[in-house]
């Protein structure tokens, strides 16, 4: 279980300088503690501290279930360019990230034995959730008897033999893993393997996976919103020829789509466009990027220049990597809140990883705005009902995002589309994102379009 973070609350003249369109309010709070063990919560909370032991339990206790909608699988070009804008022209292509051997084998590999983990309070009503969802009579019958069923304290643990599951539809599993993701005992419900944007096959073709395997993770996925979901990495282990297999299956999992992009530069380039929207728009970064954009310009041969040149250092130094095991001397890792708020600075600012001092700076330093944004934005994913902020990412160009999903120690930092970051966060229907800009930076914007 995730430690409990500090307790407090914002005061009242503080919570309505963050009144986003709507009139809902911005509580930016708590930030919720994840555990180094894989996979740990994707997201992390800033919430008002009355709603903390909701957050951390992940259920009021009664069972919900909605029919999935089947997600469409895009048609999306592995190489694109952005949209035309300010920010220059931008080559972009999706590459895929895995996390390094070296820290795979800190891990210890997951038992077989598939498990699904329910409040045992909730044991009677286990019976008819499981056959509106789609379970036959004999098989409820069967994952329920004493042979499948191990009590523990407030626990009860279902043990479904694989063959049945395999044979479960994914509608069907799509609508018990959604129960199983409300309880953080159940780590690969809770926080799956999430294939967006493309095929199961397009996302694997280019693993070590043997096609069996690869087509297992076909027959086990379900829908989640528009993406596929995989939870079975137990099942999946059980066809696994070798122990190095074994650990290729659980590295493989760990797999995440993200994109590379450069900035197209040639004699004919608005350079002054480009720098002053990489500078903040106020020239605020001018002598760190015109040096090296107008020698790229000017230089014969190259014509682009990768945009991990043009981030902050921090960003620079963190993007398409993994947290190491030093970060944990903090006694938490860092999360989304920490790489959006560090976004500007040269070191990293451990503070933030207090939840109320990250939330001071956000009262003290930032400005809510609107789309379309700009460069360094930050964009808070919000609950609609409670106003908490359950992630958050930078905002870098046409739509495209700085990001850490997950405090865990398996989730690197990437570059990815603000739409594929939704599908993540934003599944359920009931969040929205708001943005917030430097007061300092929007101040300067102000003064200059202010000047005639």
């Amino acid at each position: 279980m995730p430690s409990a973070p500090p307790s407090f609350s914002i005061p009242r003249s503080l919570r309505k300088k963050l009144t986003a369109a709507g009139g809902a309010s911005l509580s930016l709070l708590a930030l919720i503690v994840a555990g180094l063990s894989f996979p740990a919560a994707s997201q992390a909370q800033i919430s008002r501290s009355e709603n903390l032991s909701v957050i951390l339990s992940g259920s009021s206790g009664t069972i919900q279930s909605q029919p999935p909608a089947v997600p469409a699988v895009p048609n999306s070009s592995a190489v694109f360019d952005a949209q035309p804008g300010p920010w220059g022209p931008l080559k972009c292509a999706y590459v895929y990230l895995e996390a390094p051997a070296s820290l795979i084998e800190e891990f210890p590999l997951p038992s077989p034995i598939p498990r699904w983990t329910f409040p045992a309070a909730l044991l009677p009503s286990l019976p008819s959730f499981f056959s509106k969802a789609g379970l036959s009579d004999s098989l409820v019958a069967t994952i329920l008897s004493p042979k499948h069923l191990v009590k523990e304290g407030a626990f009860v643990h279902l043990l479904p033999p694989l063959a049945e599951l395999e044979g479960m539809t994914a509608e069907t599993r799509a609508v018990i893993y959604s129960e199983l993701a409300r309880y953080p005992e159940n780590e690969y419900h809770a926080d799956p393997v999430l294939i967006i944007g493309t095929s199961i096959d397009e996302w694997y073709k280019s693993s070590r996976l043997r096609p069996e395997l690869i087509s297992k993770i076909k027959q086990l996925s379900y829908p989640r919103g528009e993406a596929m979901a995989f939870s079975d990495i137990p099942a999946l282990l059980n066809y696994a020829q070798s122990d190095s297999e074994a650990r290729a299956i659980f590295k493989a999992c760990t797999r995440t789509r993200n994109l590379m992009i450069r900035l197209q530069l040639d004699k004919n380039s608005n350079a002054e466009e480009i720098i002053k929207y990489w500078s903040f728009g106020t020239g605020l970064r001018r002598k760190d990027l015109e040096p090296l954009v107008r020698s790229v310009i000017e230089l014969d041969g190259v014509d682009d220049l990768g945009i991990v040149h043009i981030l902050p250092a921090l960003a620079r130094k963190l993007l398409y990597t993994y947290p190491g095991l030093d970060m944990a001397k903090h006694g938490v890792m860092p999360d989304c809140h920490w790489t959006s708020l560090n976004f500007f600075n040269y070191e990293p600012h451990e503070y933030l990883l207090d939840a109320r001092l990250a939330t001071s700076q956000v009262l003290e330093q930032f400005t809510p705005v609107d789309p379309p944004y700009q460069f360094a934005d930050i964009l808070f994913f919000l609950d609609n009902t409670t106003g908490d902020a359950f992630h958050s990412c930078v905002h870098l160009a046409d739509n495209i995002v700085f990001t850490k999903n997950g405090r865990n120690i398996l989730s690197p930092w990437v570059i990815m589309r603000l739409e594929d970051v939704k599908k993540i966060y934003l599944y359920k229907g009931n969040g929205r994102v708001q943005g917030f800009r430097r007061k300092d930076i929007a101040a300067e914007k102000k003064a200059a379009q202010d000047t005639p």
